[in-house]
């Protein structure tokens, strides 16, 4: 049951952030406010209330500015973003002196993860602890809230079905939490593999980088990966390369833009136990990316310089 509320959490979620062509959200934004103008307007004719008019300037003239200035914005970005895009993918950026000199004083402070001394399941458990406490927080929270509301004395019945629904709510909150906690993508992640001892003697004495809910551990023998939901243990003989990935994720609120972001991973490729190549996106922030990119190679491929890491693209859209 909590697998299914999760899947239909992120098909909502998806379902939110499909946002609108920028030209053709423009027009309907303009054509929508001038159809309400238009409509204040009547009525002010037919009832001679000023206050219609007044409403009409206040709400939809700075509208539709705001439209026009929004769809202007997101073209001189995409522009912007076009010079950075060939920036990174030539590399160039990263030959900057100004560049060079933020990651010397990002390391000075930055240095890789300490594992746990409990070792490597402890450790990864830990990571995901860290998440799923605060949905049991929150659940527990919105539980005792709603069980109050409901045994106040005098309180109103529709009050009584929203604290009921707040009960189930938190108590759904609470299970996704608790599941993380008690199992989880790490119990997952244990009964699949048979040379768990070598992971974990690999995983101890490897680096380690974490960035939100992921992240990535070069060890001996093995690379381990954890995301949201999985954990991976990449055979360090299966593995073909490590590339480097920025997204723009461009913003929207009320699907007009309102800016962006970068984000930036390390993409593993490796030869899967089927023969086929497949890849791990693991978001890091920048300088992270060049740390592990840095350790891969010093492992991996000592002989090869920066210069050679390939790089790739891609562009999303999220409403906010």
């Amino acid at each position: 049951m909590i697998k299914k509320l999760r899947e239909k959490a992120e098909e909502i979620n998806k379902a939110n952030n499909t946002v609108i062509e920028p030209k053709k959200n423009l027009v309907l934004v303009i054509v929508t406010a001038v159809c309400f103008f238009a409509v204040l307007v009547g009525i002010y004719f037919f009832t001679g209330d000023i206050k219609y008019i007044v409403v009409a300037v206040i709400s939809m003239i700075p509208l539709i500015f705001y439209a026009i200035y929004s769809f202007f914005k997101e073209k001189r970005q995409n522009k912007s973003s076009e010079k950075d895009k060939q920036q990174f993918l030539s590399g160039a950026k990263y030959r900057q002196k100004e560049w060079k000199t933020a990651y010397l004083k990002y390391k000075e402070t930055h240095n890789f993860e300490t594992v746990s001394t409990k070792g490597m399941i402890h450790d990864l458990k830990k990571k995901y602890r860290k998440h799923d406490f605060v949905c049991i927080r929150f659940g527990i929270l919105l539980t005792i809230g709603s069980v109050l509301i409901l045994f106040i004395a005098n309180t109103e019945l529709k009050n009584k079905v929203i604290a009921i629904f707040g009960i189930l709510f938190g108590v759904v909150i609470f299970s996704i939490g608790l599941n993380g906690l008690i199992s989880g993508p790490v119990q997952q992640f244990q009964k699949q593999q048979t040379d768990l001892t070598e992971i974990e003697r690999s995983y101890v004495k490897g680096k380690m980088l974490s960035f939100g809910n992921n992240g990535i551990n070069i060890g001996s023998s093995y690379i381990v990966i954890y995301t949201q939901k999985n954990v991976f243990a990449i055979d360090n003989n299966s593995v073909q390369d490590m590339t480097r990935k920025m997204v723009r994720v461009k913003q929207y609120e009320d699907n007009l833009y309102s800016g962006q972001e970068y984000r930036y991973y390390v993409s593993l490729i490796y030869k899967a136990s089927d023969g086929k190549i497949k890849t791990i996106n693991v978001r890091l922030d920048e300088f992270q990316c060049e740390m592990m990119i840095s350790e891969f190679n010093r492992r991996f491929y000592p002989e090869i310089k920066y210069e050679s890491t390939t790089m790739e693209t891609a562009e999303n859209s999220v409403a906010i």
